[in-house]
């Protein structure tokens, strides 16, 4: 990222966490009451999909390349907020370019009754909530939903791409938080 922000292209970025640094404790060997967050996440994905994601996470920890992103002050704001998601796309031959697609999620009206055949859409936002955008501080080009943003490195050791199931975590999990209102680590 060469301390710019993967999607601005700015300087001076924040470390921002794929899989949140306020979770590093939430394997499976801890004992907790009420089913564990991989547990509930086996309720709605598939086994083989959960254990990549947890793979991905244990034992390394929260503290490494693979689970980290450099986004501009505001993006990381937003990122923290899930105003907006990164949806992971493809990966080189090689591992040194990784795309991703931002989509920018809309916070849902509780309503009492939704038919359960409404799909919901990831519409073509130019914003998130309040107001909420980034550009491309090289072009000057406004970042919208669909955007593609290509992630390379030059040193797979020492400065590896995010890892691409922790991005389909994030994916998946921010859809979700963005659907139900919660998008703070309390909620």
């Amino acid at each position: 990222d060469q301390t710019t922000c993967i999607l601005t292209k700015s300087g001076e970025p924040r470390v921002a966490h794929i899989y949140p640094f306020s979770m590093r404790y939430k394997d499976r060997s801890v004992e907790q009451s009420g089913p564990s967050f991989w547990q509930a996440s086996g309720v709605f994905w598939s086994k083989e999909r959960v254990d990549a994601w947890y793979s991905a996470i244990f034992p390394r920890g929260t503290e490494v390349c693979q689970n980290l992103v450099c986004l501009a002050p505001h993006a990381y704001a937003y990122w923290e907020r899930a105003y907006f998601a990164l949806k992971p796309m493809r990966i080189s031959e090689d591992k040194k370019r990784l795309d991703v697609q931002l989509f920018w999620l809309s916070r849902n009206i509780h309503t009492q009754a939704v038919r359960a055949q409404t799909v919901p859409l990831l519409a073509a936002f130019d914003q998130g909530p309040n107001l909420a955008k980034l550009y491309d501080h090289r072009t000057d080009q406004l970042i919208s939903s669909g955007s593609e943003i290509s992630l390379t490195t030059d040193d797979l050791a020492l400065r590896p791409l995010p890892d691409m199931a922790l991005l389909e975590m994030q994916w998946f999990l921010y859809r979700v938080a963005a659907m139900s209102g919660a998008a703070e680590p309390q909620d």
